[in-house]
């Protein structure tokens, strides 16, 4: 009897299991993942945009963009039969072709081995322009799958290439998260034929980072490598040179005038020029000098509250002209809170 019940016990435990894992007809449940916060991106040099999940890990330069659902899903899609956890990538690239048919052949013949099934091309429409769309399924191993699938989309003389993937159930799971970074999707706008399109975009973006509100040029990206450390807080931006670049730390002024402040920090700049200007109706003092022969440096600092905001722009020496007169857009936007 003892024994009967055991047997009888650990048949309801993996009935229980099943259908906590499985659900009607034995199909596998999948959890949808919800929409939350989203953060921008724009292109630094092609100025596509869109938006994609808050905490995602980013991967992107210049005309090529990655964003994965986290940081093993990095090692996953490098490594598609390692041990690591399944998650989901979206990748852009733009690439400058005369032929974005062929190009686009080129790419579905590729994907064409053993183990890869491809769906026929289907029209879509994103940000306004149409393309078409391919889904597939790629089979690693016996366990390991991957699905997603491709939009193209011509653009005079580029071919955009989008890519939505995931393993495992990853890649149905964000069917939501994917329909919302399509719909954020835009293509940029067309720009001054011969602008020299490293300089600072003439368009700005409006950012509130808490403590003050600020305009920034759509074509600078926030840097992750920017950390805090022991400051209330540090952001960064870089353009498409990255040896242009603003960044914003606050701390704490423990009592002191931005007079001192500056006296406490000169050392730190040697051969600075000082100077002095305004920042949301507050008196700033300045320092200016190069810390590379390519390179010149601006450090702005203010007092308010009985915290310092100190705010660092490098800029391309041979043109200055153009980086000051977006960088003064950027000091005239802020609005301290």
């Amino acid at each position: 009897m003892k024994s009967a019940a055991r047997i009888i016990g650990v048949f309801a435990a993996v009935l229980l299991f099943a259908l906590l894992v499985f659900g009607c007809g034995g199909q596998k449940t999948i959890t949808p993942v919800a929409v939350g916060e989203m953060q921008d991106y724009r292109d630094p040099l092609y100025g596509f945009h869109l938006q994609f999940p808050k905490g995602w890990k980013s991967q992107s330069e210049a005309g090529k963009a990655r964003f994965y659902s986290s940081e093993e899903a990095v090692q996953r899609f490098v490594d598609p039969t390692g041990a690591y956890a399944d998650g989901l990538m979206i990748a852009i690239d733009v690439i400058k072709t005369s032929t974005p048919d062929q190009q686009k052949t080129g790419i579905l013949d590729e994907m064409k081995n053993p183990g890869r099934t491809i769906s026929p091309e289907t029209p879509v429409t994103i940000g306004g322009k149409t393309g078409t769309s391919v889904s597939y399924t790629a089979n690693w191993s016996k366990k390991v799958r991957e699905e997603g699938k491709h939009i193209f989309v011509p653009v005079d003389t580029m071919l955009y290439d989008i890519v939505f993937s995931g393993f495992g159930d990853q890649y149905a799971a964000h069917q939501a998260v994917i329909d919302a970074i399509v719909k954020s999707f835009e293509f940029p706008k067309p720009v001054e034929k011969g602008r020299d399109l490293t300089l600072p975009s003439e368009s700005f973006t409006e950012y509130d980072a808490k403590l003050f509100t600020f305009q920034y040029p759509e074509n600078f990206n926030f840097d992750d490598k920017v950390t805090k450390g022991n400051n209330e807080l540090a952001l960064g931006l870089r353009g498409v040179r990255l040896d242009c670049s603003i960044q914003f730390i606050v701390f704490g002024a423990k009592g002191l005038t931005v007079e001192k402040v500056v006296e406490q920090n000169k050392a730190k700049y040697p051969g600075a020029s000082a100077g002095k200007a305004s920042i949301s109706g507050q008196p700033a003092l300045t320092l200016t000098y190069s810390p590379t022969k390519e390179v010149e440096r601006r450090v702005y600092f203010v007092v308010k509250s009985d915290k310092v905001y100190r705010i660092i722009m490098d800029w391309f020496k041979p043109q200055r002209e153009q980086y000051l007169a977006a960088y003064d857009k950027v000091i005239q936007s802020i609005r301290m809170k």
